[in-house]
């Protein structure tokens, strides 16, 4: 499973702007043909609609499901790998280079990562939290939220496509 989450990212890292870009042009296709049938049809009322237009909606709706259920898939598959991770031995924390204050109570925020709760925020303050565990080294980046002053967004950079992969609360990173 974590081979298949690593590929799919470099997959969708790669192949997202152009589906993107197919799912543009389904679209302009799609509105393109409904207009057409409008002007041509002004007097009498269609029971179904094109095949025209359902086909490119279809195409379209498909591309970017497929896109949006992708990122959930790929943000499911990081927070699960970290905590495989984060159940190892962890020999040694360090927060931006240095040695954690207090890093039992860290490692225990850390093992309690949930999905995020979003609430109209944003990261702000950054945080590189290397983790040095038995079976390697664990790197994460935690970001401060706008509104609530101890919980951190948890990024992990092995995943490019996951953005944020949950969130933790704790007070040891001030």
């Amino acid at each position: 499973m974590p081979e298949f989450a690593h590929s799919l990212d470099r997959l969708l890292h790669f192949a997202e702007p152009y589906l993107v870009g197919i799912a543009v042009i389904l679209w302009a296709v799609g509105f393109g043909a409904a207009a057409i049938d409008v002007w041509r049809r002004s007097l009498q009322r269609p029971r179904w609609p094109s095949p025209r237009f359902v086909w490119p909606c279809i195409g379209f709706l498909a591309i970017i499901f497929s896109i949006l259920g992708g990122a959930v898939f790929l943000s499911h598959a990081a927070r699960d790998e970290v905590r495989a991770r984060l159940s190892a031995a962890v020999t040694e924390i360090r927060v931006n280079g240095t040695p954690a204050a207090d890093p039992e109570r860290l490692l225990s925020a850390l093992r309690q990562i949930k999905a995020h709760n979003y609430h109209h925020s944003h990261p702000t303050a950054s945080y590189r939290v290397q983790l040095q565990t038995t079976g390697g080294t664990l790197e994460l980046l935690l970001r401060r939220d706008s509104t609530v002053p101890n919980e951190y967004w948890v990024f992990y950079p092995e995943f490019v496509r996951a953005n944020d992969i949950g969130t933790v609360v704790t007070d040891n990173l001030d």
